[in-house]
């Protein structure tokens, strides 16, 4: 199970001014919330873990092209980036971390 202290050491380590993902939740809401939003991460966390199922919005993700350089019209003159939700990121890096 994953502890408060632990959700918090995650969170600082968050870096802000991020894109969100579909749920468009910025990661400020998540490092700076109260700390009743924050316990209610965490039992959502410790839900998942004990359930070993993490909810479905989860799983989506959107691709967006960002233009690098030269002609827009070209792909090879865009990269691609993947927005994921804030919470999930969040879960991942404290699992990363175990």
């Amino acid at each position: 199970m994953i502890t408060i202290e632990e959700l918090n050491e995650v969170l600082k380590h968050a870096k802000n001014r991020k894109s969100c993902g579909l749920d468009n939740l910025p990661m400020e809401l998540w490092r700076f919330g109260e700390n009743e939003l924050k316990i209610q991460l965490l039992e959502l966390f410790n839900k998942i873990i004990d359930k070993n199922q993490m909810p479905q919005e989860w799983k989506t993700e959107m691709v967006i092209n960002i233009h690098k350089k030269g002609t827009k019209s070209k792909s090879e003159n865009c990269r691609e980036i993947t927005l994921l939700s804030t919470a999930y990121k969040l879960f991942a890096n404290k699992i990363k971390t175990d």
